[in-house]
C-alpha cells in the first residue's frame, strides 16, 4: 500500500452507547476494526469539538470556545483555518473533500467561502436554524444550491449521493462525511418515520430524584416522556446514516480500494437523555462527553476492543501519522496508530474537559477526567467530584453538602488539572 485513503464519518450529538442501532457500522467497521469504548470529546459542544477533530487541539488552544460569534470567540469565524487536516493532506497531494456540516456560524463567512485545503466542498450553508433535514442550502464548490422538502431532498440522502461520487475519483483521498443526524429535530428519513427502536432501560441517573448534591439542581426543563421520545427520534435519524455508510463502504470496495482505505467513525459530542434531569450536551457528565469511536484499518483482518482513553484531539494526529504528513502546529492529542496495531504502549490516564463559551444554565468550566475520577471547577464557584469506580452513574457529588471528599484528593486533582491545562 502506498498512501492510504481515509473516510472519516462525523455524526452530530451521537452518544457512545448507540452503536447497537447501527447494524452496518457494527458489521462493516466494528467487525474487522478497532473500537474504543472509552472515547471522549474534550469540549462537548459541536463547533469547538469539530475544530479539535480537524486540528488535534484543545479548544483553549484553538481559540474556538463556542458555537457562536455572539457569545464568545466561537463559530467558524473564530477558527484560523490556515492549518488543519485538510491543508496537511492537500499539501501531500491528497484529494480532499468535506460533505455535510462544517462549523456553526459558517453562514457568517463570505458567501461561497471554501476554507484552505479542500478540493471538493459541499457544506451546509444556511444560517439559523443551522440544522435542517429539508429546505436547506449547500455550498457546492462555491455555488449556493437550495434543496426542498421532497423525499430525495432529505439531507442525509443528498450528502450520501455527493459522497458516493467523491470516492469514485482518482488518487489518494480524504473524505470528511458529516451528516447532521442525530441532532435535533432528529427528523428520520421518510422510510424510517415509524421504524422500531430497541427498548431502553435507562440508567439510575435518569430523572434523578435527589439533586441536592448537584449545584445546578436540574437546570432547565425536563420531561421523561419527551426524553424518551427524543432518544427514539435520534436513533431513527441514524438509520439513514447507517445505510449511507454501507453504501460508501461498498463503493470503495467496488472501486478496488478497500485494502488501502481507513474508515473512522465518531461524533462531535454526546447527549443527555434525562440523566440528572438534564437534556442536551455541554455538561461534563459521561453521557455528554463520551462519543463513539471506531477505526477500521485496510483489510479489516482483526477485530479489537481497546479500553485505553481516546480523545477527539487524537483523530487529526492519528490520520497525519498514517498519511506520513506533519501536523502543524503540534497537536495536543496523540497518534492512536500503536493501539491500532495492538501494541502495549503507555498512552494517558487523564485529560481535560472544558467549556469556556456561553450556554444557558451551563457556567463555563474546566474539568479533569481520570480513569477513576471526574473533578469539575465551574467559573461561578460550583465544584463537583465523582468517584466513577464507586459511582459510575454520578449520583453522589463528593463536594456536595456532606463534604465527603478528602481535601488532599481535591488538592491533587485540582493541581493535575491546572498542570494539564497549562502544560
Amino acid at each position: 500500500m502506498d498512501r492510504p485513503n481515509f473516510v472519516v464519518i462525523v455524526t452530530d450529538d451521537q452518544r457512545w452507547d448507540t452503536l447497537a442501532s447501527m447494524p452496518a457500522v457494527r458489521r462493516l467497521l466494528m467487525t474487522g476494526g478497532v473500537t474504543f469504548p472509552n472515547a471522549f470529546a474534550t469540549t462537548p459542544s459541536c463547533c469547538p469539538s469539530r475544530v479539535s477533530l480537524l486540528t488535534g487541539q484543545y479548544s483553549h488552544r484553538s481559540g474556538v470556545l463556542d458555537g457562536s460569534v455572539d457569545n464568545a470567540p466561537g463559530g467558524a469565524p473564530a477558527f484560523d483555518d490556515d492549518s488543519s487536516l485538510a491543508t496537511w493532506l492537500d499539501d501531500a497531494s491528497y484529494r480532499t473533500g468535506l460533505i455535510g456540516k462544517y462549523l456553526n456560524d459558517y453562514a457568517q463567512l463570505p458567501v461561497g467561502y471554501i476554507p484552505p485545503g479542500w478540493d471538493e466542498w459541499f457544506a451546509i450553508a444556511q444560517g439559523p436554524p443551522q440544522v435542517r433535514y429539508y429546505d436547506f442550502e449547500l455550498n457546492e464548490n462555491g455555488e449556493i444550491v437550495r434543496y426542498g422538502d421532497e423525499p430525495p431532498d432529505y439531507s442525509t440522502s443528498v450528502l450520501r449521493r455527493k459522497a458516493l461520487r467523491f470516492v469514485e475519483g482518482e488518487g489518494p483521498f480524504f473524505l470528511y462525511f458529516a451528516p447532521i443526524a442525530p441532532h435535533q429535530p432528529s427528523t428520520p428519513a421518510p422510510d424510517d418515520l415509524n421504524a422500531p427502536v430497541d427498548v431502553w432501560d435507562p440508567p439510575p441517573s435518569f430523572g434523578e430524584e435527589d439533586l441536592s448534591d448537584k449545584p445546578h439542581g436540574g437546570a432547565g426543563s425536563y420531561d421523561p416522556a419527551t426524553a424518551r421520545s427524543t432518544r427514539d427520534q435520534m436513533l431513527r435519524s441514524l438509520l439513514a446514516v447507517d445505510r449511507a455508510i454501507e453504501e460508501i463502504h461498498d463503493a470503495v470496495s467496488d472501486a478496488g480500494r478497500l485494502d488501502d482505505t481507513y474508515f473512522l467513525f465518531t461524533s462531535d459530542n454526546g447527549f443527555l437523555w434525562g440523566e440528572h434531569r438534564l437534556m442536551g450536551k455541554i455538561w461534563p457528565y459521561e453521557e455528554s462527553i463520551r462519543v463513539p469511536l471506531v477505526i477500521r484499518p485496510p483489510g479489516g483482518n482483526v477485530t479489537r476492543i481497546v479500553q485505553r482513553m481516546a480523545l477527539n484531539i487524537d483523530v487529526a494526529p492519528t490520520i497525519a501519522d498514517l498519511a506520513g504528513v506533519e501536523a502543524t502546529p503540534p497537536p495536543d492529542g496523540i497518534s492512536l496508530v500503536p493501539l491500532l496495531d495492538g501494541a502495549a504502549v503507555p498512552t494517558r490516564d487523564r485529560f481535560v474537559v472544558e467549556f469556556l463559551g456561553f450556554a444557558p444554565n451551563v457556567p463555563p468550566y474546566v474539568a479533569l477526567r481520570t480513569e477513576r475520577f471526574l473533578y469539575v471547577e465551574y467559573r461561578n464557584g460550583w465544584r463537583e467530584l465523582y468517584d466513577l469506580r464507586a459511582d459510575p452513574f454520578q449520583l453522589r457529588n463528593m463536594l456536595g453538602d456532606d463534604g465527603r471528599a478528602p481535601p488532599e484528593l481535591v488538592l491533587q486533582l485540582s493541581g493535575s488539572l491546572e498542570a494539564l491545562r497549562t502544560g
